[in-house]
């Protein structure tokens, strides 16, 4: 496996565990809500963010570990790509309804953030578009909070 392929290996491997534990977040902080319009949109998110897991998983298997195939500028944005997950651990430690909620609305402006940066590492491939979907739901994922918190 080449330098590119393995840092995409990587790349992949680290959004599958962000997608993971920003979904147990999610079901750990849903368990303690009271308010019960927050509790709905963190058990929401907690599914859809393991389907974003699962998908990211099936691109991983269907490369076989030689990803630097699937887009032509993977070489030189492979190095551009970054995983934050700081906002994960801070809904780990958030509390309060309205906290958590915003903490939440942070890590899904981040996940889209990711998608985008995947998409362009794969422009002119098929992968590229399901990292285009992902970035999209990302942003309705945020777009549903900030309703939800519109309305506290």
């Amino acid at each position: 496996m080449d330098a590119t392929s393995r840092r995409m290996v990587n790349a992949l491997k680290t959004a599958i565990r962000r997608e993971e534990r920003t979904s147990a977040a999610y079901v750990s902080k849903a368990k303690k809500m009271r308010d019960p319009a927050a509790k709905k949109v963190l058990e929401t998110l907690a599914r859809q963010e393991m389907g974003h897991a699962k998908k990211l998983l099936s691109i991983l298997n269907k490369g076989g570990g030689d990803l630097a195939s699937l887009g032509k500028r993977a070489t030189r944005l492979a190095g551009e790509l970054h995983v934050v997950n700081d906002d994960v651990r801070a809904i780990e430690k958030s509390g309060e309804a309205v906290r958590v909620l915003r903490k939440a609305a942070k890590a899904e402006e981040n996940s889209g953030r990711l998608y985008r940066s995947l998409e362009a590492i794969y422009k002119g491939s098929d992968v590229a578009d399901l990292f285009a979907k992902l970035a999209e739901e990302e942003d309705k994922h945020k777009d549903r909070i900030d309703r939800v918190l519109a309305r506290m």
